[in-house]
This record gives structure tokens, sequence and C-alpha cells, in this order.
């Protein structure tokens, strides 16, 4: 699967609640939902949504009993709603999803980053798409007992280390972040790229990755030795969040591209 068109424009920009910086309160903000242009998709699909880091909650204020949603709970209503029309998508269970990571907010709003559970994101996306597939950032964790993987589920596909064919699309998800493994979603260096051989070896169409690569241009930030790992195997298309990109797609002459949806959302169709 290569993209071969992105559209540099958002075709919707929706509202959300993010989070103060300990002295601002929280504040709406808006989120960019994009459209790229695909070769192909998988048996089945008329589109792929790819997102990550909502790190945010509904835009509607909740009570301290009764906190508002994560953002990434209602992003797939909000999609059907405001977006498929604008793209003729007309049947959401012809829809699948990749998700890169890190969906958590604290309820409060009170500050940045907090780590808690995102079962509900991927129970939403799973609910009202095809299938959903992807990988949990160092945000996350699962369920009330703060699990670092969460309960399987047929239209749940759930990578770290893992690569699961999916409509004749092999993919391939790495996880979390390079550090401490003492602390939940994090491998040490050599742990991390071990796994990622394992994973490129395997001959994946695409990866979903957390953190990752660099990219081609000045503020595509990353690791260039993940960069340096992925040009010697050159799967078609790596899906990162982790690190706000401006220009969200990175072409390499080894023929790798890699879509950063950090705070972003991207619709691909053919």
């Amino acid at each position: 699967m290569k993209i071969t068109h992105f559209h540099p424009e958002p075709i919707e920009s929706l509202p959300f609640l993010n989070a103060g910086t300990g002295i601002l309160p929280y504040f709406e903000d808006r989120l960019s939902v994009h459209h790229a242009i695909v070769d192909q998709l998988p048996d089945g699909l008329s589109a792929i949504v790819v997102t990550a880091d909502l790190q945010g909650r509904e835009s509607v204020p909740g009570t301290a009993s009764l906190p508002a949603r994560l953002l990434g709970e209602v992003m797939p209503q909000l999609l059907i709603e405001r977006v498929f029309p604008l793209l003729d998508l007309e049947d959401p269970s012809r829809v699948a999803a990749f998700l890169a990571g890190d969906f958590y907010t604290l309820p409060g709003l009170e500050k940045r980053g907090g780590t808690g559970d995102v079962s509900s994101v991927w129970q939403a996306f799973s609910d009202h798409f095809a299938w959903v597939a992807g990988v949990a950032g160092n945000h996350d964790l699962f369920g009330p007992k703060q699990e670092t993987r969460p309960e399987r589920h047929p239209s749940m596909h759930y990578l770290d280390g893992d690569v699961v064919e999916l409509a004749g699309l092999r993919i391939g998800g790495i996880g979390g972040i390079i550090g401490s493994p003492l602390k939940p979603q994090r491998r040490d260096e050599s742990n991390y790229f071990q796994t990622l051989e394992r994973i490129l070896s395997q001959k994946v169409d695409v990866l979903i990755t957390h953190d990752g690569p660099c990219g081609t241009e000045a503020g595509q930030r990353g690791d260039f030795r993940i960069r340096d790992t992925l040009e010697q195997h050159a799967p078609r298309l790596v899906i990162r969040g982790h690190k706000h990109w401006p220009h969200p797609l990175a072409q390499f002459s080894s023929g790798l591209q890699v879509l950063n949806v950090d705070k972003r959302v991207v619709i691909l169709t053919k």
C-alpha cells in the first residue's frame, strides 16, 4: 500500500478540549482531518482511518462525577457524522483503523501527560469499524488493572512485536518508546531494535510504531537509527506518532514512506 497523493489542506477541523500547562486551564483546540489517496486497499475496505496522540477530551466539559470522554472514544462517531459524507463513505463496516498510540488524557485536563486506561478508545474504533490494528503509546494502559496489553478481541489486533495478516495486508507493530523497561510501554535500546528487526524480517507491508524514524525535512523529528533500519528493509509504509511533524508525509529514495499522525487524523482511500 503506497500513498500516491496527500492533500495538505485539512478536509475538516474538529473541536476538542486540550489540557492546560498547569498555569493555564484547559482550552478548546482543533484537530485536523486530512485525506490521502493510496494505490490499493485491503479486500473489502473503502477506507482506513489512521491516527495517534489524541490526548484530549470531547468538547463538552464534564463534571467531577462524569468527566468528558476521551477524544479517541468519540472520534469514530465524529468521523462518521462529519467527515465520511465529505468523502462519500457510506458504510463504516467497510472502514478499518490504524492506531499509533497515546490516547489518554487526565480526566480534569489539569496538565499535559498522564498515563491511564485507553480501552474505551480501542473499543469505540472496534465497535464502529470493520477492524482496528495498532500499538500502545507510552501513556497508554488497558483496563481497571492498568495492564500493558488489552484483552483479546476478534476485531482488535494489538501489535507489540507482532505481525498480523488482514485481508491480504501484512501489518507489523511495535509500541511504546525506547527507555527504561521498569516503566510501562518502554523497551531498552537493544530489545527495541531486536524486536524491530524480527518484525521487518517477516516482510510486512505496513509497520505501525508509536515513536519512530525521522523524516526527510526539517521539523520531521525522530530516531535516525530507526530510519536506517527501516531503509535497509524498506516496508512500503510506516505509520508513527509521538512527535508532531508540520508536514505529515516523508518520502525516501528507497521507496519507504513515513506518515506521521501525531495529533491528526488521516483517512486513506483509493
